[in-house]
């Protein structure tokens, strides 16, 4: 056996005796098929490296009993931001970011839990339909009047026109430029948004936007405080870089339009959100029914509301403070809430196997298990030798065996993906073209899968010194060595940069096994356990740098579920991350993908959008960017003490960033 062999065979038994432990305590798991929930499309990530313990905030107030209380919640990451604007597009995209900044921040429309219906938030009733002006297509908008910033100051359509022109004239990498497509290369390009009194805004577009574009990416996204940035941005534009100006900023003091508001942060130890006292929606009524209607303060959307009930609540908030206890690992996050020291684990991933007995074993908690809106996946960069030649591409996807990574190695915890439209979205979900996609690789041997990627890489000029071979006796392939690209380059080793097994012990498990099936292939590898922060600065190391990543493994929540657009935000060549700090991180330009993601913004019915995501799948399953690896169901405990208005919702409560401003005691 080589010496790499032997070094990944013994991370691999450390990783593993983890992970026995974990599955150990396991049980079996019960999935939950109802799909629901929105959020911010962000990238999860992996917890602190501090090795000190968490410091739980103490909340000063004394409320009376009954009436308010102290939610605490506990991450195993710390906030890198109290910037919004470093947040949505300064390379600080991380879920963590959204649980705690994002209930502050309101857009013109909401995609309403557990519906999915778009429903008014900051705009006064539904999305007004695109009318023909000239050559140009444009929407006025009505505002909500009377809508307050905890800084006393009223929203007004100031604040839309801000936020829009912030966006275009400073350049704003990121979802701001998704969010508010300004550039010239946006179709279809927001030309132009204009205040015609406080309360009503026109929205210009140079073509017919799709409802990909309106309301489901400019209409839900945030809007900012002009008399709180606008200084701030004045003076930013006077500059070589305005971006970067404007995400070096404190964002501490910025107004919440939302239920509860920053109050201070303890780097490492705890955050803190403090209730909104004029939060404007406070006492607003919502209830959803089983027909589709939804109803907000008497007035019904969507139907007659003459279905059941499958929720009504009432706007709070009712906790004074929101405070986020930041812990190691994941471990010491579950302690915490079985202890009592916590009420919920907000968690991107949900509870690992292990954790999850102990949570079943304890007498304090309540549990919710759910489908998930996301995907973890293995990404390469396309800008450099191997991962810029397809065949290679092609060739990693054949050889690992996800049905074997997940059910043998994994236990199966985690279920196989091969297309990245997650499953649990089944109003998107194409059952058809997944399983012609899964039918390329499931089933296969280890010598099936070596011959067609050899098949793969020798047709487009790959060479090796030693060629790998399967032998039939032994029942296993003879590693290769010294693979060598078509432009006579002998292959360097290749860094798989994956989360911990502290935080996620199946990325970190998937790693090893990756390293050992590109090593069957004759290209060195190493697996490389990595904190978050540090893949981030790889992937995103800042405009007009250089990105030199080999491969990673990480995973996405993946936004608005109700007409998703991630294909165009992850994809489309004009988020190149070196340009925009876009989220296209691997470098992957195809102009026939780039046409088919903006046809699903441009779409202007559902079955048209489905019918153009499923023609970018196609691109995306041939080119493999990424190749999507697996997911598991979101299993979420928190204390019996709460009271949610619903937890069955796709991706879970976390996906609705814990619930801050509904959630009872």
């Amino acid at each position: 056996m080589s010496n790499s062999s032997n070094r990944r065979l013994w991370r691999l038994i450390a990783i593993l005796a983890t992970f026995a432990m974990i599955a150990a305590a396991c049980g079996s798991d019960t999935t939950d098929t109802t799909s629901a929930g929105t959020t911010d499309t962000t990238v999860d990530g992996t917890g602190s490296t501090d090795t000190t313990a968490a410091t739980t905030p103490t909340d000063t107030t004394t409320p009376p009993t009954g009436e308010a209380f102290t939610y605490r919640l506990g991450m195993t990451s710390d906030l890198t931001t109290t910037n919004y604007w470093t947040y949505y597009g300064g390379g600080d995209s991380t879920v963590y970011n959204a649980y705690v900044l994002g209930p502050a921040k309101k857009g013109l429309f909401a995609i309403d839990l557990p519906s999915l219906a778009v429903v008014p938030d900051l705009a006064e009733g539904l999305p007004v339909e695109p009318v023909a002006e000239g050559d140009l297509w444009t929407v006025t908008q009505p505002l909500q009047q009377g809508v307050m910033w905890s800084d006393g100051n009223e929203f007004t359509a100031a604040d839309v026109v801000f936020t829009y022109e912030t966006a275009r004239d400073a350049a704003l990498g990121g979802t701001w430029l998704s969010a508010y497509p300004y550039s010239e290369e946006s179709s279809p390009r927001l030309t132009a948004l204009e205040a015609l009194d406080d309360y009503t805004v026109k929205l210009t577009f140079d073509t017919k936007p799709g409802l990909g574009t309106w309301p489901h990416n400019v209409g839900v996204n945030t809007i900012m405080s002009k008399a709180y940035w606008g200084d701030v941005v004045t003076e930013a534009l006077g500059t070589e870089d305005p971006a970067a100006v404007i995400y070096g900023a404190d964002g501490s003091g910025d107004p919440s339009i939302g239920g509860v508001m920053f109050d201070s942060w303890e780097e490492g130890a705890f955050v803190v959100n403090a209730a909104n006292p004029d939060y404007s929606f406070k006492g607003q009524q919502t209830t959803v029914y089983d027909d589709g209607t939804v109803e907000i303060d008497g007035e019904k959307f969507y139907g007659e509301g003459t279905g059941n009930i499958v929720t009504s609540y009432t706007d709070g908030p009712y906790a004074t403070q929101v405070t986020y206890s930041v812990y190691t690992d994941q471990s010491a996050a579950m302690l915490a809430l079985i202890n009592g020291e916590i009420d919920y684990w907000i968690n991107p991933l949900g509870v690992s196997p292990g954790l999850r007995g102990q949570g079943l074993e304890a007498g304090n908690l309540s549990v919710a298990v759910n489908p998930t809106n996301g995907m973890r996946y293995l990404a390469f960069n396309l800008r450099k030798s191997p991962g810029s030649y397809k065949s290679y591409r092609q060739a990693v996807a054949y050889m690992i065996d996800k049905e074997f990574l997940t059910q043998n190695v994994l236990q199966g915890v985690a279920f196989p993906m091969y297309v990245m439209v997650p499953e649990g979205n089944t109003l998107w979900f194409n059952t058809e073209f997944a399983d012609g996609i899964k039918a390329k690789y499931v089933g296969l041997s280890s010598e099936e899968r070596l011959n067609a990627a050899m098949e793969l890489l020798k047709a487009d000029g790959f060479t090796w010194e030693v060629e790998p071979t399967f032998d039939a006796d032994q029942g296993e392939i003879i590693p290769g060595s010294g693979m060598i690209d078509p432009a006579g380059v002998k292959v360097p080793e290749q860094e798989i940069l994956a989360p911990p097994a502290s935080y996620d012990p199946l990325r970190a498990t998937a790693s090893l096994w990756i390293e050992g099936w590109l090593e069957q292939l004759g290209v060195p590898a190493k697996a490389n356990p990595t904190d978050f922060n540090t893949i981030v600065a790889k992937i995103w190391p800042g405009v007009g740098e250089e990105i030199t990543f080999d491969m990673y493994i990480l995973g996405w929540s993946l936004g608005n579920p109700a007409l998703p657009t991630f294909h165009e935000s992850f994809w489309h060549s004009r988020y190149l991350a070196e340009d925009n700090d876009g989220n296209n991180s691997t470098g992957f330009v195809n102009a026939e993908f780039d046409a088919a993601s903006d046809a699903i913004l441009a779409a202007e019915t559902i079955e048209d959008a489905y019918q153009k995501m499923w023609e970018a799948e196609a691109i995306l399953a041939d080119e493999l960017p990424y190749v999507v690896l697996f997911d598991t169901p979101i299993t979420e405990f928190f204390s019996s003490d709460l009271t949610f208005p619903f937890i069955q919702t796709l991706s879970g409560l976390q996906f609705g960033n814990g619930f801050t401003s509904i959630v009872q005691k």
